[in-house]
């Protein structure tokens, strides 16, 4: 009801009409093209997520695309700095990370930015309390600081799970609502890990399905245009600067999927994702 309401005051303030019909309704969504997101008050199915975070992509993309190609520029900038990047030798780009450490620490942070500002303007689309990238700019700023620190921790939980690969494999999906947790909730690092965790570990295996599925269509354009790329213009490096591109374009689609999922899981009763 209340969503409601709000839909029909924004009609009524863009056309100046107090009493709309629902044809007129109809007559001006189409016009305006407004699309109103319902966030999930029970669980969802799989299917659902996907289907309702591929419209809202479709939907944020443009207002979201200058932070995305920074985003792109950001890495591209980086990979064009730090040509040893680029070596297949793993022992010659160790070397590079560790030398140009403040660079990667420096990127880290303004990479971060962007891509929470993305996290957030999103859910303004969707919440409808869309002000713009600025705006989102603005926001993830005031939380830029926990989540630097807990994306090193997950990152850290993460990669120390990876050396028995079954626990790293668990932490990456269920620790991974650790954003929107910190950026909508105000939770502390540590909770918003923990919160996470108990979110998602009753229903790891349809999240993990929900989250690998932008991330293999990311891949696959990924790989298919700097694949062209390279047979086009024959350099490694824009092949590289091809698919980092596309992959960065893409995490849009990401965040909106994970966005559903979120307000999914959150819908579920605590006691099914409950870890004692």
């Amino acid at each position: 009801m209340v969503r409601k309401t709000l839909h029909d005051k924004m009609l009524r303030h863009l056309v100046g009409v107090q009493d709309l019909s629902w044809t007129s309704k109809v007559k001006i969504n189409r016009e305006y093209h407004i699309h109103m997101f319902e966030l999930p008050t029970k669980p969802q199915s799989t299917a659902k997520i996907l289907e309702d975070g591929f419209k809202l992509f479709i939907l944020c993309f443009p207002k979201v695309l200058p932070l995305a190609l920074a985003d792109a520029a950001l890495s591209v900038l980086l990979y064009w700095l730090i040509p040893e990047l680029n070596s297949p030798d793993m022992i010659i780009l160790m070397n590079a990370m560790t030398d140009s450490m403040p660079y990667f620490i420096l990127y880290m942070i303004i990479m971060l930015l962007l891509q929470t500002a993305i996290f957030y303007r999103i859910n303004a689309i969707l919440t409808q309390s869309d002000r713009g990238n600025f705006d989102a700019l603005l926001q993830a700023g005031k939380k830029l600081l926990p989540i630097f620190l807990a994306t090193w921790l997950y990152t850290f939980l993460v990669a120390i799970g990876l050396m028995v690969i079954i626990p790293g494999i668990l932490f990456a999906v269920s620790l991974r609502f650790f954003t929107p947790l910190i950026l909508f909730e105000n939770a502390t690092i540590f909770q918003s890990l923990q919160r996470s965790h108990q979110l998602v570990w009753g229903n790891w295996w349809r999240t993990a399905l929900i989250l690998m599925v932008p991330l293999f269509i990311s891949m696959f354009i990924g790989v298919i245009a700097s694949t062209v790329a390279s047979g086009i213009f024959a350099d490694k490096w824009l092949e590289q600067v091809t698919y980092l591109t596309m992959d960065k374009l893409f995490n849009p689609l990401f965040y909106a999927i994970m966005l559903l999922q979120y307000y999914a899981l959150q819908s579920e009763p605590v006691e099914k994702h409950f870890v004692a």
